[in-house]
């Protein structure tokens, strides 16, 4: 009995051993896919971070100035409200005022002397000094001094009072003005704080968008050297991949023997042995001649 044996070209046969045995070696050899890096927080955004902390509550010590303001401003203006007490009227009036009212009296009884001396001396001329005439005009004549007296007396303490009423009335607006200074103060402290805490803010939101951009930039470094470490790795496995591509599509050509059988329909131990031995002689020259052996 006569069996038929095909076979692939010797050459073709020994580069697919060749590529069997490549494969084999890569999968026991086996890699290590490089692990996944992320980039770390840059300066701008520590910076950032510092700040943001740093900056919670930088704005109490302004809400403390005015309230402190506030409250001194309200203060002021409770005492400036309404017309002057007589005590703050008497705290301006003229400390001199006795000594004024003292000289003005002085001087009007010298002159109420020098009047009563005329009208003596004009009675004795007239001969009626002493008699009822004379008497009736000395009575005038005092009454009309102690209405001098008296008036200049309501009009000195009259200007006293008028001049420490009105000075009393300043201090009032003058104290208001202060008050509604000082409010005003406090709410520009507290504008202040505001405002610097707005600003330390922006600062922060622009430091993070300058860090995330350096670390945008960062990562994006280390995901190109670990594409570039996973490319060398795998660079052999593509390799292969494409000499496999190459050979699948390589055209072919079989070549057939003829192997004489025993009965049974089982090749013989000779035949068997043959059938290798040739196997091995073509499979060796294919290895031969494309430069593997």
């Amino acid at each position: 009995m006569v069996d038929y044996i095909t076979r692939e070209a010797p050459d073709i046969e020994a580069r697919r051993l060749g590529l069997l045995d490549t494969a084999k070696a890569l999968t026991e050899q086996g890699y290590t896919l490089p692990d996944f890096q992320q980039a770390g927080f840059t300066n701008p955004q520590q910076i950032a971070f510092a700040r943001a902390l740093q900056g919670i509550g930088a704005y109490e010590p302004f809400l403390q100035k005015a309230a402190l303001s506030t409250d001194a401003a309200q203060n002021l203006l409770m005492g400036a409200t309404g017309a002057p007490t007589s005590q703050q009227i008497a705290s301006y009036a003229n400390p001199f005022q006795q000594q004024v009212i003292d000289a003005t009296l002085s001087e009007l009884d010298k002159q109420a002397g020098i009047q009563r001396g005329q009208l003596a001396g004009e009675a004795v001329q007239r001969g009626v000094f002493g008699g009822g005439r004379y008497g009736v005009a000395e009575a005038e004549l005092a009454k009309g001094q102690q209405d001098a007296r008296a008036a200049a007396l309501a009009n000195l303490n009259r200007q006293n009072f008028a001049q420490a009423q009105q000075a009393a009335l300043n201090q009032l607006e003058r104290e208001r003005a202060i008050g509604l200074g000082i409010g005003a103060l406090g709410a520009q402290q507290a504008s202040l704080g505001q405002q610097a805490q707005q600003f330390g803010q922006s600062d922060i939101q622009n430091l993070l968008g300058i860090g995330a951009l350096q670390q945008q930039f960062n990562q994006s470094g280390l995901d190109l050297a670990r594409q570039n470490q996973l490319q060398r790795i795998m660079q052999p496995y593509q390799q292969l991949g494409f000499y496999s591509d190459i050979l699948a599509g390589a055209p072919t050509s079989s070549q057939q023997m003829s192997v004489i059988g025993q009965g049974g329909g089982g090749p013989s131990p000779i035949q068997a042995a043959l059938g290798t031995g040739l196997g091995a002689f073509l499979g060796i020259g294919g290895l031969r001649r494309s430069g593997v052996i």
